[in-house]
């Protein structure tokens, strides 16, 4: 498994201006022959200063679809493995992107290198395996909410909005001179936006548990039941207490997921680190906060302005 360093080496020895394109396109290209299958990445900058310069861009959003139909619309065959780095999004743009994805491959993997939160566990849990090792983490699919606070456009929990709002109810119904300084947090919030924190809830939850029933668990006895079940324990308030909980492989493997466990499979695992630093030296290294690429090359990148 390559380092950090020797990764950055090899794009160093490369003196034209898109050396990190190349050495990125090597490590996909080289995944590509380990499996045999259609490869594409999706990955975000989510967790450097850069992501402050785009807002809500980062997540996963409708404008998604062009980038998801680039790099697959000339692939051939009905296998196809995705490779996600995500934050995660609005749970109605992943359910484009699984509507474009499934219209053309019968069977999908996810592979999770290091993290996908949030709507990105929601896309993962469309596919009919998800691979990962002792490293990747997924979250709880408790949706984010956008809400505008003070002019400012922020995203929040949908369970974090809701205990908030009981919270002020109680001190409120127990003192009613709390009113005063619960207003001005009360005034950010439009008055339908507990209703859609609950259809927000309730969509997650509809949604990974057909996804998982049609794909992940397609023909089996119960299938139904495990995939109430798994999208239940994902929309878990008790069970997480926190959006921004890991699930790791050994949780998903305890409630019946289907994982492929890298930690069997070296020469996999290696590879596909090796494609997730090259992305890692990507985004250090050019204005690129957003990419969509295939292993043969074609690609969509945004970039800071």
């Amino acid at each position: 498994m390559a380092t950090w360093q020797e990764i950055k080496d090899e794009i160093n020895a490369i003196s034209t201006p898109d050396k990190c394109d190349i050495v990125r396109r090597r490590k996909l290209a080289a995944l590509n022959r380990i499996t045999g299958r259609n490869l594409v990445i999706y990955v975000v900058d989510f967790l450097s200063p850069k992501s402050r310069l785009v807002g809500d861009q980062v997540g996963i959003d409708l404008n998604d679809k062009e980038g998801f139909l680039e790099v697959t619309k000339d692939l051939q065959g009905d296998n196809l493995d995705v490779l996600i780095f995500s934050p995660g999004g609005t749970a109605e743009a992943v359910e484009s992107i699984v509507a474009i994805l499934r219209n053309k491959f019968t069977h999908i993997r996810f592979i999770i290198p290091s993290v996908a939160k949030s709507a990105a566990t929601m896309l993962a849990m469309s596919g009919n395996e998800i691979i990962m090792d002792e490293v990747s983490e997924l979250g709880p699919t408790d949706p984010q909410m956008i809400v505008n606070r003070d002019g400012n456009i922020v995203v929040a929990p949908a369970h974090a909005i809701k205990e908030q709002f009981a919270l002020a109810s109680k001190e409120i119904m127990d003192n009613s001179k709390k009113l005063s300084p619960w207003l001005p947090v009360l005034r950010q919030y439009g008055p339908s936006l507990l209703s859609e924190c609950d259809r927000s809830l309730a969509l997650s939850n509809k949604l990974v548990s057909k996804w998982l029933k049609e794909y992940m668990f397609q023909g089996e006895r119960n299938a139904g039941i495990k995939a109430n079940r798994i999208a239940k324990y994902l929309t878990s308030k008790v069970q997480f207490q926190s959006h921004a909980r890991r699930i790791g492989i050994d949780d998903l493997i305890s409630k019946g997921v289907k994982v492929v466990d890298l930690r069997q499979d070296i020469p996999l695992k290696t590879a596909i680190w090796d494609v997730h630093i090259a992305i890692s030296q990507t985004f250090s290294s050019t204005f690129a906060y957003k990419m969509f690429e295939n292993h043969n090359g074609q690609a969509l990148i945004k970039s800071v302005s």
